[in-house]
């Protein structure tokens, strides 16, 4: 078999198993057996066939079999993991992803002679660390350092790359993860190892070891890792884990712990939220810093002091006047946006961070995953030894994941000395004031998981973002919405009231209308919704996707529960009209009219649905009313004009196109409307001359403007304008141009 044709039997298979066409199944599987030549997976095959047989047999022959459910259900498991080992067994020999390479590096190194391995090399180097400061040798420490770092790299690519877990490597992973015979660190990485190899192949033990993990470890980073791994794993695999009995049982049992539901919410939070990270990225990237950069040179002028020296900006404080300054320039503005989405957990840094990840130290697929801690090697040699402070004030720096924490290590690497010693100054600085803070504060342990949780999920859109290999990984990041609420083990805690309604805001205020809608209608139909305002929600929702009928339904429920409101009044309008529903617009508009007869917005907007309607002249009262009511933005200008040009009132219309050549900026449309006036009222050569100013404006494109002209080629003929004339004068506007 070809490599597209191993690929396409699986993908078939697997696509038989989860639609249950177990027959289909059996023939496909049976041709991936053969190929790899192992008897082993021939036997195993025969056995499920076998029982699947006789299956059908006692149905055949109505034998009422209470097992049966089990026993399809066990049969439909063993396929998925038989068409996956030989998926491998045919892959592996020859293909260059990393998964297969690892295997093959790895085949005869067991996971026990590993650890065994770690753990001496650990003594080893903490005997050379406990060696007085005066006759240490930091050559001979960073070299058993990196020893000890190539056996950690060497523990995760054996977990990920195991496939299926064996019960003595499970026993081994639990010791490891369990106590406290290895460093955090390790455990963090063990978990993340698990949970790679899932986002390769599903294997039950390795997800049931990720819950295990949970309440095996009492380290917050360890247990929460192991929790975000296990929520995503069954976001990847709904079709296998929503009908494993084993998977339900082991979540079942995690409701007795109280943090468990708080860390499920804080996860299931932070995952939504990551789905707009790139709309952050590109918000920093394209507004926040050219906003800041292009107002830079202005900053370092208003802040030299007469003999040109750079005041301290910790300084700006004694002069009102730069602050002052600074809100006009407006950054003020935007370094509290800024912080703001720094303190609701956005991912404000990944737009700043991702170019750095090209340094050696992001080769190795371990180091994605490994939480930030000074003394490792790539850290002591970018900063020295003697700067480790620096590299524990980056360690507490509460908005940086660690994935970023070691690429601002590394970046300082490569910065010089006075850049380095003044950067360090000021992160000594802001740590110390940090600290300060944090001691006259109250400990708060769900404050310290929630900032574990967020930093995770933030290395985890890293590394399925940006690592160069990514695309051997099942694209987790890319699920949209990544909705939790679909996983049925844990659908008794992703579906609590209180977490549908702060994922709704949180989608409904980054304009995910369609799972805000999921959200807010699953809260409705609970029947807990608490907040009215949520109806107007779910109707504002479908109204931006462009379900007028549904967003209707849902503002007239609001209406009945508060029909004097403006808002929902004139939102009904906007979806009558967008349904063409003319009487009920213009009557729920003239509603919203009287709630707020000084909106002007609103006045003019009952002028354009009269215009819409026909209704020409009452159009223009409206108009007139609206120009009253605002003495400055004159918008009513431009309608008040076309108008005066239905009605064939020319001077009029003359009159207000002028004003806007003269007090506004006319636009290209304002210009060719202005020529259809003087065209109608005989004055051909200026209107000639006024439409070339229209196509100067168009820069020039002939094909926009002869689009524009014809455009309005019923009023013209309403006006007088002939049809010729009308095929004449494009013409005669672009052939001197």
């Amino acid at each position: 078999m070809t490599k597209q044709e191993i690929e396409n039997s699986y993908r078939q298979a697997t696509q038989c198993i989860d639609g249950a066409e177990i027959k289909d199944a059996f023939a496909l599987i049976s041709s991936l057996v053969n190929e790899t030549g192992r008897a082993g997976l021939n036997d195993e095959l025969e056995r499920l066939n076998m029982s699947y047989t006789f299956m059908l047999k006692y149905l055949e022959q109505g034998v009422m079999d209470p097992q049966r459910d089990d026993i399809l259900l066990n049969i439909r498991q063993s396929l998925y993991l038989l068409n996956d080992q030989c998926y491998i067994g045919l892959m592996e020999p020859s293909s260059p992803e990393v998964f297969y390479a690892r295997r093959r590096e790895l085949a005869n190194i067991s996971l026990i002679s590993i650890v065994e391995e770690y753990r001496e090399e650990l003594k080893n180097l903490s005997l050379v660390q406990t060696v007085p400061e005066q006759q240490r040798d930091s050559h001979a420490i960073l070299s058993r350092l990196h020893q000890v770092e190539e056996l950690e790299t060497k523990l995760f690519n054996k977990v990920w790359s195991s496939f299926p877990l064996s019960t003595d490597d499970a026993g081994t992973i639990k010791l490891c993860i369990g106590g406290d015979i290895l460093p955090i660190h390790t455990r963090c990485l063990i978990v993340a190892a698990l949970f790679l190899g899932l986002m390769k192949f599903y294997d039950e033990n390795k997800l049931l070891l990720l819950l295990e993990s949970y309440t095996l470890s009492e380290e917050p980073q360890v247990q929460l890792r192991a929790l975000t791994c296990a929520m995503m794993t069954l976001l990847c695999h709904k079709k296998r884990t929503n009908s494993s009995r084993a998977i339900h049982s082991r979540i079942e049992a995690l409701h007795e712990i109280e943090e468990f539901k708080h860390d499920v919410w804080g996860i299931q939070v932070q995952l939504a939220r990551s789905r707009n990270t790139e709309n952050i990225k590109n918000r920093v990237r394209n507004d926040l810093i050219p906003n800041i950069m292009k107002v830079r040179p202005d900053i370092i002028d208003k802040l030299k002091d007469k003999d040109s020296q750079i005041i301290d900006l910790s300084d700006i404080e004694a002069n009102p006047e730069w602050q002052q300054w600074l809100d006009n320039s407006g950054i003020t503005r935007k370094i509290e946006e800024f912080n703001a989405m720094q303190i609701e957990g956005s991912d404000v840094f990944i737009a700043t961070f991702s170019h750095l990840k090209t340094f050696p130290f992001f080769k190795t697929l371990s180091n994605w995953f490994l939480p930030f801690y000074p003394a490792h090697s790539a850290v002591v040699e970018n900063l020295g030894a003697g700067k480790l402070a620096l590299a524990e004030v980056v360690q507490h720096a509460p908005y940086l994941c660690n994935s970023d924490k070691y690429s601002f290590c590394l970046s300082l690497g490569a910065l010089p000395e006075s850049q380095r010693s003044m950067m360090s100054a000021q992160l000594e600085e802001q740590d110390a004031a940090l600290n300060e803070a944090r001691h006259t504060e109250l400990p708060d342990d769900r404050h310290k998981r929630v900032t574990i949780i967020n930093s995770f999920v933030q290395d985890l859109y890293r590394f399925f973002k940006l690592f160069s290999r990514r695309r051997e990984f099942i694209a987790v990041m890319d699920n949209t919405g990544l909705d939790m609420t679909e996983c049925l083990p844990l659908s008794a805690v992703t579906r609590n009231a209180h977490v549908l309604e702060l994922l709704g805001t949180l989608y409904f205020k980054n304009a995910f209308y369609d799972d805000a809608i999921k959200c807010f209608t699953r809260l409705e139909s609970m029947k807990e919704m608490t907040d009215d305002h949520i109806y107007q929600k779910i109707g504002f929702a479908y109204q931006n996707a462009g379900d007028y009928e549904n967003a209707l339904t849902y503002y007239k429920r609001y209406e009945l529960l508060h029909e004097d409101d403006a808002w929902n009044v004139r939102h009904i309008a906007a979806c009558h009209r967008a349904l063409g529903h003319q009487e009920e617009t213009l009557d729920y508009y003239r509603r919203a009219e009287a709630l707020s007869p000084n909106n002007v917005s609103l006045t003019l907007t009952i002028g354009h649905v009269l215009l819409e309607q026909n209704q020409t002249k009452q159009a223009l009262q409206q108009y007139f009313k609206a120009d009253l009511m605002e003495n400055t933005k004159h918008r009513a200008w431009r309608p008040i004009a076309w108008c005066s040009f239905l009605l064939s009132d020319y001077d009029r219309a003359l009159d207000y196109y002028e004003r806007i050549a003269r007090d506004d900026e006319p636009t290209a449309q304002d210009l060719l409307n202005h020529g259809h006036v003087l065209l109608c009222q005989g004055k051909t050569q200026e209107a000639i001359a006024t439409y070339r100013e229209s196509l100067h404006l168009m820069e020039g494109d002939c094909r926009k403007f002869r689009s524009a002209f014809k455009g309005d080629a019923m009023e013209l003929r309403l006006h007088g304008i002939t049809t010729v004339d009308q095929a004449l004068i494009p013409d005669a506007v672009c052939s001197t141009h």
